[in-house]
């Protein structure tokens, strides 16, 4: 049965009708798709400059903390024969730093990463027994002096080199 010509006609009046709503529509979809698109684009920049920000000021920061501790352990004795003949001067005129500093260096460490949390560790490892013996050293008076025959200088050197080592590798970043 054939349908009446008239209605025909409004079918495929209707149908063009559709057509173009279907085409404004999908035309619009696309426009937003797109300005989303851009807008996540921008999100995204925007989020990876305030990581690589902050990732900066925490190197930063494990930087200048670890050029501190290098300044401090390069004013203790280290290897050779005239550092250990000169270790009353050097080790009573040093400045330690405090456990909080090498925490500091640690948690500033962390935030870097991995790497730089496992090198601070050993630094701070390293650095605690020479602090045990220049701590030792500080307290007891001049007068009454030190004996530097309790102190097993090969460990100290050991010790020292590992400390220093790894907080040069720390202060370059």
């Amino acid at each position: 049965m054939a349908l009446p010509d008239w209605l025909q006609a409004g079918a495929a009046t209707v149908q063009a009708g559709v057509a173009v709503a279907l085409y404004r529509i999908t035309r619009k979809y696309v426009e937003l798709t797109g300005r989303l698109a851009v807008a996540s684009e921008s999100q995204v920049e925007f989020l990876r400059a305030e990581r690589d920000e902050v990732r900066s000021a925490n190197l930063k920061q494990l930087g200048l903390l670890s050029q501190a501790l290098l300044a401090s352990i390069r004013s203790l004795p280290g290897p050779g024969t005239e550092a250990r003949q000169r270790a009353d001067s050097m080790i009573r005129g040093a400045t330690l730093p405090s456990d909080e500093q090498l925490d500091e260096l640690r948690k500033a460490a962390a935030q870097v990463g991995p790497a730089s949390a496992s090198l601070a560790l050993s630094t701070t490892s390293n650095y605690s027994w020479l602090l045990r013996w220049a701590r030792e050293v500080q307290a007891t008076s001049t007068s009454t002096g030190y004996d530097y025959e309790k102190i097993p200088w090969r460990m100290w050197v050991f010790h020292w080199i590992e400390a220093e080592q790894a907080l040069t590798r720390l202060s370059s970043g």
